[in-house]
């Protein structure tokens, strides 16, 4: 599966916190890309990285909030 099918999947089934941390990883860190295969993705669901790519994806989500004034 690529990425593209796991982006497209999380709109259809309102994933906010997966598409977030889709949105963080291919256009802000740029280290994914759409067509990509899924184990790049996996990578990041290691529990090692769990809470620092907690705290970055709050505050990217808060930098969001910011500029769309959400």
């Amino acid at each position: 599966m690529q990425i593209r099918e796991w982006y497209l999947d999380a709109v259809d089934y309102n994933q906010e916190s997966l598409l977030l941390l889709l949105d963080f990883l291919i256009y802000e860190k740029k280290v994914l890309a759409m067509d990509d295969d899924e184990e790049k993705l996996r990578f990041y669901f290691q529990e090692k990285f769990r809470n620092r790519m907690n705290e970055h994806l709050k505050e990217y989500k808060e930098r969001l909030e910011l500029q769309t004034g959400g």
